[in-house]
């Protein structure tokens, strides 16, 4: 699919790897908040991937997340469809 890339693309890591990219560039820019929620996917998990990866000290980044509900969706990334 043109506009989402081929589905090797698709895969977790492939992700990982993008939103790292993301966050490197947002970093380099000034962007000192993230916003991050389970029902973003891996997005928690990506973002602390990062912070670990790059050494950012905690007190030196702010991270929004939401909370209060179970997250239901088991990182599907293809509906098929539906």
């Amino acid at each position: 699919d043109a506009e989402v890339g081929n589905k090797d693309s698709r895969t977790v890591e492939a992700m990982r790897e993008q939103s790292y990219k993301v966050m490197d560039a947002a970093w380099e820019s000034g962007v000192r908040y993230f916003d991050a929620a389970r029902s973003y996917g891996k997005s928690e998990l990506f973002l602390q991937g990062w912070l670990e990866s790059r050494k950012i000290a905690p007190d030196s980044v702010a991270v929004g997340s939401k909370w209060g509900y179970r997250y239901t969706a088991d990182w599907k990334i293809d509906t098929g469809g539906e």
